[in-house]
């Protein structure tokens, strides 16, 4: 037998809090909104009802009961044919909620489509591998009650062993799963109760990563490495250059910087990534750049890099595939360049982005470096720039050790 309760619990945005029949079977709670909202000051915690001061309160408390006793009735019938509790049974037969037998790929083409429609390319490109790896492992008909904790990290443990992922990425499967799994409570589809993740489920957590960037002077052989004007190696690295000068903006943020975007000294653009809107000076070393495409530009040009002017500019996934053509184009060159100067570490175009931290490390303010990043939330340029701030370790270091006679 179980236990019936009529409860509120969370307020919403509006203020209001839903009423909701609390359905406890061997000790698991189970809830059903009733689709009545109400201010918190009208429900009588004490009672579990409705206050008499609210308006209707006769009518909804006789719903309440009423709902309440249909569902007490449930409890003794599947006792008595010794039947066990189905909470999808109670929400469509007792509360005329119907409940899809919803497979993941459903939801899975669902999300997709959203995002194409959305122009997020960046993600479809990611997030079709990820479902790929998702409907092989548990299968295109599965509901979502396989996304149970132990399913989950059996999933995480294939992706690891089988599929040779590494940690971080594999962590963004999960990230995936779980966007899903709340996309399917909004609907109804799944059950928030038996949410897999959180305290009590399937934690996620980034590992932490190594950034290293290059150093001055790195960035001084960059600058006073001779390469043929015009070439792909010549672009590659007048880009990483440009990204370093800008704060570590994004490759593919340089690589949209139009020549309207340049008035006054400053760079006025719109990051592709959260799309915040911002400007940043252009110094010296920025504008010597700058200047080396404004003597070959054609009337034409829209862009001050090369790479998409022949894109079409109304079409955003044309955009985002030369964005990628040359990325990758500007990452093997920037590699043969790295070994013509003589610098050992790895080098792509999101090093340059490295490399401002690196040089930057503990030199400047935090929030300071959130605004020159442009990150939502402090808390991510701390974690982002934890890497590069060294200065307190290594004089606590040499404080123990003490420094080289010679030093």
């Amino acid at each position: 037998m179980g236990y019936v309760k009529a409860i509120t619990r969370k307020i919403k945005k509006s203020g209001k809090t839903p009423i909701e029949i609390r359905i406890t079977v061997n000790r698991i709670a189970r809830y059903i909104t009733l689709g009545i909202d109400i201010e918190p000051r009208y429900w009588d915690t004490k009672n579990n009802r409705v206050r008499k001061s609210y308006e209707n309160s006769v009518r909804i408390n006789n719903f309440i009961t009423h709902k309440m006793n249909l569902v007490e009735v449930y409890l003794i019938q599947i006792q008595e044919k010794k039947k066990s509790f189905d909470i999808e049974e109670v929400k469509a037969r007792l509360f005329d909620k119907v409940i899809r037998n919803y497979t993941i790929k459903a939801m899975c083409d669902e999300f997709f489509n959203e995002l194409i429609a959305l122009e997020k390319y960046t993600r479809v490109s990611s997030e079709k591998s990820r479902i790929r790896h998702l409907l092989s492992y548990f299968g295109e008909n599965s509901t979502f009650d396989k996304f149970t904790v132990t399913n989950i990290k059996k999933y995480k443990n294939h992706l690891l062993s089988k599929v040779k992922l590494a940690e971080r990425t594999d962590i963004n499967h999960l990230i995936l799963i779980r966007t899903l799994y709340n996309r399917a409570i909004r609907e109804g589809i799944a059950d928030a109760n038996l949410y897999p993740f959180g305290e009590n489920g399937v934690r996620i957590k980034f590992p932490d990563s190594q950034k290293i960037g290059v150093n001055m002077e790195e960035i001084r052989l960059l600058e006073e490495c001779e390469l043929e004007e015009g070439t792909t190696e010549w672009n590659a690295r007048n880009s990483f250059l440009l990204s370093f000068y800008l704060a570590g903006a994004r490759i593919s943020d340089v690589l949209r910087i139009k020549w309207s975007d340049l008035n006054d000294g400053r760079l006025y653009y719109k990051m592709g990534k959260n799309n915040k809107v911002g400007s940043v000076k252009i110094t010296s070393k920025a504008e010597r750049i700058i200047n080396l495409y404004k003597a070959r530009k054609n009337k034409l040009d829209t862009f001050v890099l090369p790479e998409l002017n022949k894109a079409d500019i109304a079409d955003n996934k044309d955009i985002y595939r030369k964005i990628n053509t040359a990325k990758s184009k500007y990452n093997r060159s920037l590699k043969k360049i790295a070994k013509k100067v003589g610098i050992t570490k790895s080098m792509s175009c999101h090093i340059a982005r490295h490399s401002f931290g690196n040089i930057s490390g503990d030199k400047i303010p935090i929030q300071m470096l959130q605004k020159l990043y442009r990150h939502s939330d402090i808390t991510t340029t701390i974690n982002y720039q934890q890497s590069f701030m060294n200065r307190e370790t290594d004089s606590a270091l040499e404080a123990v050790i003490g420094r080289d006679i010679d030093e």
